[in-house]
């Protein structure tokens, strides 16, 4: 068995590292050192994973558990977390641990943890249901806690709460396994994209290399990563280098779903591979009615429509995901519309190497055609610039460019498909607070708390959060700024007065319970800083709420 104290030693070496080559270089040396049984789960530690991404299980522990946890290792109570806590939650358990007498007694009579004992205690805490469980996981969690050193309670804290901040990314781990087990980077990320479990990735590397990589294929009823676009500024800059011809298809303002029917069987799963089956039963009709395909592996979105077909904005559609109560009320309140775009698969024919031309005459033989997505194949500027107006008037998102011959790359997001969206003019907000980042960003104050000025009572009220838009520089140099008009701190976040005003694009701005504004932008990413502006000039909540209002023209309500 490989001791657990191994994987917190390398993560500690990987975290002082700012290189992505000296990362992937000590992560790949501890991966093929690992216990052949341990390395499909020794690969998800590394990255802060539990279970694989398309693995439904969790296991459901929070914060305010974690922490009723450690009261039953080490005496303390909440102060001593936060005075510990210096925005890093795994550190601030080892600095606990480390100078708690306490857990220096019990470490006496303590067992070695192993990759493999780790994993199956984390697997019966996932497991645990019913009236009693929350009480069982914690007592689960606990024995974990008294039998680790402060170093490894770091990391353990950090793969529990899913919150690994060594700069171990799921597409560096990617690389990782490339590099230890000698095969192209590229056939790691295929097959992984194909079976949506890296740790089993890791361990069939291990075990048969290459060619056993070659080997993963898409599978009915097993979700694979979708395919993504890269976003473009406008439709012009796509044309910058000379015409090309495009598919166009309207960018709907719904949730991607893959469907998977294999004979009378169908199952639905979200972008991020989560089965949403139950809580779409209306969706599951209109497959089993109307896909004639015995086998098939279908791409496309789910909108939630009105009674002339308009599409109401998205979270109406996010009310149905995942819902498996009530779920019959919820289907008579919100009528939804399934709209086809791809297809991966039909009966024994896998297509995804295919070219996406072929791929929609596929699609279009065994789909009707109100269930395809519109679109036109066009190089001419002034019909696409048309139908990209058309998209607003008919209340989506903007339009997705697609290369005619670009094969179906899961999980990608290259230069085959180009997204153009329609955005909200610019607003003006104030940075009330922030917070200091991790990883590369660990030094800056990089994800900052934007707020709209109430006039009727004064205050600043927080719309949304952002890391997005400032180059390293700027990262830097809005940090100083900042901690100038620092007020207070409270663990890693940092109250400023309210002083700086940015501009923001967001693609839309929705009600929200979570701010006391009653308001939140969707996609927000900074523009500029406006040096020219002080607070009294930002965007007012009536004025916020106004853009809401005006961004529905073309929605339904």
């Amino acid at each position: 068995m490989t001791e657990f104290r191994l994987l917190a030693e390398v993560l500690d070496e990987i975290s002082k590292t700012q290189k992505r080559t000296e990362k992937i270089a000590l992560a790949s040396e501890f991966l093929k050192n690992v216990n052949i049984n341990e390395v499909s789960r020794a690969a998800l530690f590394l990255s802060g994973k539990v279970f694989a991404e398309r693995d439904q299980r969790a296991l459901n522990i929070s914060w305010r558990g974690l922490l009723s946890v450690l009261k039953k290792v080490v005496s303390i109570d909440d102060s001593t977390i936060f005075d510990a806590y210096e925005g890093d939650i795994g550190e601030a358990v080892a600095r606990i641990l480390d100078t708690s007498k306490e857990s220096r007694q019990s470490s006496l009579f303590t067992e070695t943890l192993s990759i493999a004992s780790v994993s199956q205690t984390l697997d019966r805490i996932a497991n645990v249901q019913g009236k009693g469980s929350v009480k069982e996981k914690q007592s689960l969690l606990t024995s974990l806690f008294m039998d680790s050193s402060p170093r490894e309670a770091r990391y353990l804290t950090a793969i529990v709460l899913e919150d690994m901040r060594t700069g171990l990314s799921e597409g560096l781990l990617a690389e990782t396994i490339s590099t230890a087990f000698e095969i192209e980077p590229s056939l790691v990320r295929r097959a992984w994209s194909f079976n949506g479990d890296l740790g089993a990735i890791a361990k069939l590397a291990a075990e048969g290399g290459k060619a056993a990589l070659q080997k993963v294929s898409i599978q009915v009823m097993r979700g694979v990563k979708p395919m993504l676009a890269s976003p473009v500024p406008n439709i012009e800059s796509m044309f910058e280098s000379g015409s090309a011809l495009y598919s166009f298809e309207l960018k709907l303002d719904g949730a991607r779903v893959q469907i998977h029917k294999k004979g009378t069987e169908v199952r639905i799963f979200s972008r991020r591979l989560s089965d949403v089956t139950e809580s779409l039963p209306d969706i599951v009709k209109m497959v089993e009615s109307d896909v004639k395909a015995k086998n098939a592996i279908l791409d496309g979105e789910v909108l939630a429509v009105d009674e002339m077909g308009k599409p109401y904005p998205f979270q109406v559609v996010m009310k149905r995901f995942g819902r498996t109560r009530d779920i019959e009320d919820a289907y008579s309140n919100t009528r939804l519309q399934l709209v086809l775009f791809d297809v991966l698969l039909i009966d024994d024919l896998q297509l995804v190497d295919e070219g996406y031309s072929k791929r929609r005459k596929e699609l279009e033989k065994i789909v009707p055609l109100p269930l395809l997505v519109e679109r036109i194949v066009s190089d001419d500027l002034t019909q696409i610039q048309s139908f990209f107006k058309k998209s607003k008037e008919l209340g989506h998102e903007g339009l997705v460019a697609k290369s005619l011959d670009s094969p179906y790359t899961p999980g990608v997001r290259g230069g085959y498909w180009l997204k153009i969206k329609h955005t909200l003019r610019t607003l003006d907000l104030v940075i009330v607070a922030a917070e200091w980042g991790h990883g590369r960003r660990k030094d800056w104050l990089s994800d900052y708390h934007l707020a709209v000025r109430d006039e009727e009572s004064g205050e600043f009220l927080v719309v949304g959060k952002t890391y997005k838009g400032f180059t390293d520089k700027e990262f830097e140099e809005i940090t100083k700024k900042l901690m100038e008009r620092k007020i207070s701190s409270h663990g890693h976040i940092v109250q400023v007065r309210p002083e700086i005003v940015v501009e923001v694009i967001a693609s839309e701005v929705q009600e929200s319970p979570t701010y006391k504004s009653g308001m939140a932008l969707r996609f927000a990413r900074i523009d500029r800083l406006r040096e020219d502006k002080g607070p009294m000039d930002a965007m007012t909540l009536a004025e916020l709420k106004e853009v809401y209002d005006n961004q529905f023209q073309f929605k339904a309500r």
